[in-house]
């Protein structure tokens, strides 16, 4: 009897011509025979664009998307449709990288900060460079505060910056290009949940149970990815044109973040809602109920794992 298939939709994350998926797992679990074992067929694809996820999730020809949690948030609040099954990571801090020129915080006097307007608003950038650069934020140093992580990206890159917080993934991008990373730079600057488990409230009540063999087969795909460095940095490479490098900082500095336990964390939730949202921050814990399946929030911390 053949076994029921499930769907599921992955982005690459812009800009970078398909070279980084947010969560690659999948196909190791594939090849491995994990989801098989839990009584599933899953096809893991790579859908670009969000518009193009949701009618597939809307007219059932895929069952779930992996999507970074401020687009399937900001969607959730419009439409009221959608129902995260999990998170596969709460948290990623960003990296600061800098011109080559750059070998310290003091050398950013002078000099131009791209961040995300986002996160930006809510992370202390001006009480930090005040106390670990000895700079005057308001007139030593300006922050560029575009709508994207890949317009920071490109800014850096394009010389309209000489300093960028990035995601992980862009600063692993950018050190290719020859940029370096601080490396005592704190953790002040998130992207909560950077990879949500999406579904639609109809194909949950259609396919709850399928859904729960999933999430127990993705926990041990997660497991396997983590546990099987060189297979996984060997996948990065001829699936991703990774080169070795990129590979290897994807599985030490990115992939560890994954969360295997697959629960939203409240805190980083609130984080999110707080940045997408600000106006209906009094409304969290409602929000977080409507939004969330039932038993995949956690109210205390849980970090980034």
């Amino acid at each position: 009897m053949a076994l029921p298939q499930i769907r599921v939709m992955y982005g690459h994350l812009e800009g970078t011509d398909g070279k980084f998926a947010r969560d690659p797992s999948g196909y190791l679990a594939i090849e491995a025979g994990i989801f098989g074992k839990h009584g599933l067929e899953v096809f893991w694809e790579h859908v670009q664009g969000t518009e193009e996820r949701y009618r597939r999730l809307e007219n059932g020809s895929a069952q779930i998307s992996l999507v970074v949690g401020r687009a399937s948030l900001q969607h959730f609040l419009q439409s009221r449709t959608t129902k995260i099954l999990g998170c596969a990571m709460n948290s990623c801090p960003y990296y600061l990288l800098v011109h080559r020129s750059i070998k310290k915080l003091s050398d950013l006097k002078g000099k131009i900060i791209a961040c995300r307007a986002g996160p930006a608003r809510s992370a202390p950038l001006s009480e930090v460079l005040a106390k670990g650069a000895q700079l005057d934020p308001a007139r030593e140093l300006s922050l560029f505060l575009p709508q994207s992580d890949l317009d920071a990206f490109a800014a850096l890159a394009n010389g309209g910056a000489q300093a960028a917080l990035l995601p992980r993934p862009y600063g692993f991008l950018a050190e290719e290009k020859g940029f370096l990373r601080i490396a005592d730079w704190p953790d002040i600057v998130d992207d909560p949940l950077p990879i949500t488990i999406e579904t639609t409230e109809t194909l949950l009540r259609e396919r709850r149970d399928e859904f729960a063999s999933f999430l127990a087969a993705h926990r041990e795909g997660i497991r396997l990815l983590k546990s099987r460095r060189a297979h996984t940095i060997e996948m990065l490479q001829t699936r991703f044109n990774h080169s070795p490098g990129l590979a290897a900082k994807t599985f030490d500095d990115y992939l560890v973040c994954m969360n295997e336990r697959l629960i939203v964390d409240s805190g980083k939730f609130r984080q999110l809602l707080s940045q997408i949202a600000p106006d209906r921050a009094a409304e969290a814990r409602q929000i977080a109920f409507d939004w969330v399946m039932a038993g995949a929030l956690a109210e205390e911390s849980s970090g980034n794992r």
